[in-house]
């Protein structure tokens, strides 16, 4: 099997349930950067390198208006009734919407506009390099970030996720192939001054 032929079998998965607790009383999914909401430098981030058909986004918190902000109807939204639980019910609420053919699962936080496309491919194409078995994950200044890529053979442990915490205390040290990435991996918007800076960075 070829690249091309594994390209859509690799899913997505957009955490976009949660409460925004650091940031404040409003969502920050939908706070502004340069007019641009923050769901959408995401999304747009990933339309721009994969398939519509790829994508799923987990919704909860405020989910009408993340919706409708997204504003797209061919991908592909789950709602985590119980995204109060933490990041671990998201991550396993979207690997509901995975099929058979799935071989890996990339999970891509909501506020984390600054992801390029060049880190993107350069994060799959490693988990095509390593035969698809390998826990791929980017890396800015030596600093682990965002988003991982994990293999079918960590599914089980993904869908059984709950609570506040994601997969990372599940996966072993020698599982794990690093990639050197773009400062976008490494920054993500939880506070006020974290969106203050973004506006000044973009």
């Amino acid at each position: 099997m070829n690249e091309k032929s594994y390209e859509h079998s690799v899913k997505k998965i957009v955490l976009a349930a949660g409460l925004s607790k650091r940031y404040g009383s409003e969502n920050k999914l939908s706070a502004l950067i340069n007019g641009k909401s923050i769901i959408n430098y995401t999304i747009d981030n990933l339309l721009k390198t994969f398939s519509y058909n790829d994508i799923i986004v987990v919704l909860g918190h405020d989910y009408e208006n993340i919706i409708n902000l997204i504003n797209n109807s061919k991908i592909s939204f789950i709602k985590n009734k119980i995204y109060k639980n933490g990041i671990g019910s998201s991550i396993s609420t979207g690997m509901q919407k995975i099929d058979l053919n799935t071989i890996g699962v990339m999970i891509i936080p909501g506020d984390m506009p600054f992801i390029e496309k060049e880190d993107l491919i350069k994060i799959q194409n490693k988990f095509f390099e390593l035969d698809c078995k390998k826990v791929i994950c980017p890396k800015y200044n030596n600093i682990p970030g965002n988003p991982v890529l994990l293999p079918k053979s960590h599914f089980n442990i993904l869908k059984k996720l709950n609570g506040d915490n994601g997969a990372k205390p599940f996966i072993k040290d020698k599982d794990i192939t690093f990639v050197e990435t773009n400062y976008g991996t490494f920054f993500d918007v939880d506070t006020v001054e974290s969106l203050n800076k973004a506006n000044q960075y973009k």
